[in-house]
């Protein structure tokens, strides 16, 4: 992930951000995404149609014909991010890495948020904790979070989506959007995701590269797993290994999918080698038709 000019950068996507949630997301935002409840708004004349149950019969009385309550939606939602900042997210063959891919998605669902006059936080992870913002109103607070969550330099190399995920529980009172930007290349956290997702509206973001899906067509090469160090030699041509290396990813992700079904919390892949905000406008658009 670049480092350099982080300032000019996150000026940059903010201003790109901005006109594609302005001209695409806003809208779809608030369809997908409904508020807590309702709140009272107005007493307006009854008119055919109106749910008897609403009539104010006290105005009605006064005004010595019926009257009926108006409710408006309650927005005040919370929009959650868990970040993966471990080590492998640093993988990228196509110009930018998942890391990278990350911020770009967070700050297109943070300013879709804030559009919307909702909460945002987040959550950084690795193998701990690494930073917690707790979720809050206006545009300048945003704008910190994309910030950090670019220029951010992790101290930790692994990723313990368990931990992130029984962190947030613990953290958020109040029913939110959870949205989850990882690789999910780690264990363990099936039960956690379920816990989170009974409570809170749970959206698990797989980040993918074309190495995923297919290895190297290269010669010999020095391998490295970039979260244990662990490194050994393979000739890249070998057709067993191509095809033992696309099962395993393809088993990766069904496991994935499996495991989002099972919790109850919606999934999404985007790539490194998509645009983020077709991809995530898609999803509005497919979730909305639900």
């Amino acid at each position: 992930m670049r480092k350099d000019d982080l300032p000019g950068r996150v000026r940059r996507l903010h201003v790109r951000s901005r006109k594609l949630v302005e001209s695409l997301f806003a809208g779809n935002y608030h369809s997908v995404f409904k508020g807590p409840g309702l709140e009272f708004d107005e007493v307006r004349e009854y008119e055919y149609g109106d749910d008897v149950r609403f009539i104010d019969w006290n105005v009605s009385s006064r005004m010595a014909a019926p009257y009926s309550k108006i409710f408006r939606e309650e927005r005040g939602l919370i929009l959650f991010v868990l970040m993966d900042v471990s080590a492998s997210l640093s993988i990228g063959s196509r110009g930018i890495d998942k890391r990278e891919l990350a911020g770009n998605l967070f700050a297109l669902l943070a300013l879709a948020a804030i559009a919307n006059n909702d909460k945002v936080g987040c959550l950084l992870f690795s193998d701990h904790i690494e930073r917690l913002v707790v979720p809050e109103k206006g545009r300048r607070h945003v704008l910190w979070q994309i910030s950090e969550v670019l220029g951010y330099h992790s101290d930790g190399r692994g990723s313990n989506l368990a931990l992130a995920l029984k962190t947030t529980s613990q953290s958020l009172k109040r029913k939110s959007i959870v949205v989850i930007l990882s690789d999910f290349q780690t264990d363990g956290y099936q039960s956690e995701l379920a816990l989170l997702a009974r409570k809170h509206d749970v959206i698990a973001i797989r980040l993918t590269d074309p190495l995923d899906k297919e290895f190297l067509n290269a010669g010999l090469v020095e391998l490295e797993d970039a979260e244990t160090g662990e490194g050994f030699t393979a000739y890249a041509r070998s057709t067993a290994l191509k095809r033992e290396y696309r099962e395993f990813w393809e088993d990766h992700r069904r496991q994935w999918l499996s495991d989002c079904r099972i919790a109850g919390a919606d999934s999404l892949e985007v790539g490194t080698d998509e645009e983020p905000a077709e991809s995530l406008l898609a999803f509005f658009k497919r979730r909305r038709g639900k």
